[in-house]
């Protein structure tokens, strides 16, 4: 079966690098742009603005985490016992 390639508007790029600076996910931005997440993060890489990785994200939630105990709500008192912190 021959894949079928839908070529990079402009406009799709602006959006693509829009959404990836704002710090949207790559799943979020493929379904935005209605390409597959692979397709999405190969495109952001090769125009020098990458997705962070998993390792990443991982860091940004657990700090989220572990400062919400300032005054925000916290994760465990929202979601009880199912949360975790080795998810993060």
């Amino acid at each position: 079966m021959k894949s079928i390639s839908k070529a990079w508007s402009e406009q799709d790029v602006d959006k693509l690098k829009a959404l990836v600076e704002s710090g949207i996910s790559a799943l979020r931005v493929s379904v935005a742009l209605k390409r597959s997440r692979a397709v999405v993060k190969l495109k952001a890489r090769a125009l020098g603005i990458p997705f962070p990785t998993e390792a990443e994200l991982r860091a940004k939630r657990r700090q989220i985490f572990l400062n919400s105990a300032d005054g925000s709500p916290h994760l465990s008192a929202r979601f009880g016992s199912r949360v975790s912190p080795r998810i993060f």
